[in-house]
């Protein structure tokens, strides 16, 4: 899991360099891909940590609560990053900067929030779900390990 945060943080590096006036190919789509690629990393591992301990009876309420938190966690990111980009970008348009230029700074800004953000959630998931092993259910025998 931490290896996912670990490449959503590069994904969002790389955003925060785009220069304003970058293009497709060489600008976006190397991070886009390399976002993508953390945030598979990501999401698998959360979900299987989140339904590892849960009952076979309990697995509906927890794969539902689960999706519901990210949901969440994803709305209030959107929220959070819509509003550090649009009061950075409405500061420097008032300062008479350029509309790209003000504009690429507030996603600038905004994608360095989530840098942060994503930093945090690589070392809780790091020091909170550390050597933790699924139990094995009454009948069922342990996996062999060599």
């Amino acid at each position: 899991m931490a290896l996912g945060f670990i490449g959503t943080i590069a994904g969002l590096l790389w955003y925060t360099q785009i220069p304003v006036d970058g293009h497709f190919w060489p600008d976006l789509l190397p991070a886009y891909l390399t976002f993508a690629v953390g945030l598979a990393f990501g999401f698998v591992p959360v979900t299987i940590a989140a339904l590892a301990q849960i009952a076979p009876q309990e697995a509906g309420l927890a794969s539902g609560l689960i999706n519901t938190s990210q949901q969440i966690g994803g709305a209030i990111g959107v929220a959070l990053a819509s509003t550090v980009f649009t009061s950075h970008a409405k500061s420097l348009l008032k300062t008479g900067h350029t509309v790209p230029e003000a504009f690429t700074s507030g996603y600038q800004l905004a994608f360095w929030v989530l840098v942060g953000i994503s930093l945090a959630g690589a070392a809780l998931g790091f020091v909170l779900l550390r050597g933790t092993e699924a139990p094995v259910a009454e009948g069922e025998t342990a996996p062999v390990t060599t």
